[in-house]
């Protein structure tokens, strides 16, 4: 059988169905280019082309707008919740709300120098820097059964779990950023907020979970109201309640502080000689009024006891709340001081010449004091002396309270 030669199959068949598909490529990508150029997006074969700003009347191009900053958030006392489910704060006065002591007095359950104590067999005020909140439910055994809530965004700075370390019993320490109080930038570049302090006392029992560094947000459930103290027995369960306090700390150093004066501390940074309060139903009360308010913005408006002027270091009080310092950057001299009624600093600044002159060559001395706010005038930080200019000088306890601040 004859074979069949092999037949040659010419190489240009193929350009009879490839031409018009190259045809048809070429003029999609002209479109697609096109398109991309007019969205100002990138086609796939490269960048967009660069459009130019619109020129200004004069010829030169306009900058792009900046960015609006973010808008600042909100004060962290605007979502301020009662420490406990009573809702009657505004109205210490009625019935149930304050839990007074054994001496039935509505007064020993506010802050001030609401109290008498003994001091050497003699009677003499005390201060109470806090405000006792009255229970507003029982179990059948009588004991509270009030939760206990975090009153506004924070964390959980210190937890005291042993009773019989401070006549606070078990309790709770909070602190709430506020850039009212300034913004402190630390060695390492990083800054932080101020913060404000909340602590909550003779608890029951604590939330498991709360411990030192825990995140909280207002309303949080943090513990239950009870009746600890430093005495094995307690305060009378009839009289249980929660000792609220709202402040500032007066020195980050106090633990060494402590440790340098050989004085049992195991609070730290946390014990209550460390802690200096406000009135906390006023501060609730400024609160309703404004809830925009902010605490430095309420410590501003705050009438001083005292005014002192003092010679010493600038007070790391002023280093972490940089924003209730006035005036010019400290000098290095000696400084002016305005003080709340628990001697809490309410600012600072440098003195003037006057005050300079006032102050001679001690370390301290009273510019001015306000009767109608030292009330009872239980820290008994300054006295009345005919042998000074200004008729008040500064006593030991104000001199302590001194070098616990410029510690």
């Amino acid at each position: 059988m004859p074979t069949r030669k092999p037949q040659t199959k010419s190489p240009w068949r193929h350009l009879v169905w490839i031409l018009p598909l190259l045809v048809v490529d070429f003029f999609l990508s002209r479109s697609l280019s096109a398109g991309c150029a007019r969205s100002g997006a990138p086609d796939k074969g490269g960048d967009a082309p660069a459009v130019a700003a619109p020129a200004r009347p004069g010829g030169a191009a306009e900058a792009p707008a900046a960015p609006e900053p973010p808008p600042p958030p909100p004060p962290v006392w605007q979502d301020f919740h009662t420490p406990t489910p009573q809702q009657d704060l505004l109205h210490p006065e009625a019935p149930g709300v304050l839990q007074p002591t054994g001496s039935g007095r509505l007064v020993s359950a506010m802050f001030g120098s609401t109290r008498t104590g003994s001091i050497n067999g003699r009677l003499a005020p005390r201060f109470h820097e806090g405000v006792d909140i009255a229970a507003t439910a029982r179990n059948n055994r009588g004991a509270p059964t009030d939760p206990i809530y975090a009153v506004a965004d924070g964390r959980v700075a210190y937890v005291n779990t042993v009773a019989g370390n401070s006549s606070y019993g078990k309790y709770i320490v909070l602190e709430h950023p506020d850039p009212s109080l300034g913004l402190v930038t630390r060695a390492n570049g990083s800054v932080v907020t101020s913060v404000v302090y909340t602590l909550y006392a003779h608890l029951a029992d604590i939330r498991f979970g709360v411990r030192a560094g825990a995140a909280v947000r207002a309303g949080d459930e943090i513990a239950t109201m009870g009746n600890t103290s430093n005495d094995r027995t307690g305060i009378p369960m009839a009289r249980a309640h929660l000792h609220w306090e709202i402040g500032l700390m007066l020195n980050s150093r106090y633990d060494r502080l402590s440790r340098e004066q050989k004085t049992a501390n195991p609070m730290g940074l946390y014990n209550g000689l460390n802690l200096f309060g406000v009135d906390a139903l006023d501060v609730w009360k400024a609160h309703m009024n404004d809830p925009a308010m902010t605490f430095g913005g309420y410590l501003a408006h705050l009438k001083p006891a005292m005014t002192l002027v003092l010679r010493g270091k600038n007070p790391d009080f002023f280093v972490r709340n940089p924003g209730l310092w006035h005036g010019a950057p400290y000098d290095g001299g000696p400084i002016t001081v305005t003080l709340g009624e628990s001697g809490i600093p309410l600012s600072g600044r440098n003195a003037t010449p006057m005050e300079l002159k006032l102050l001679g060559n001690t370390r301290q001395a009273v510019v001015e004091a306000d009767e109608s706010v030292l009330g009872r005038n239980a820290r008994a930080y300054i006295q009345k002396s005919s042998s000074f200019k200004t008729g008040w000088i500064v006593t030991a306890k104000g001199r302590a309270w001194m070098d616990h601040l410029f510690f």
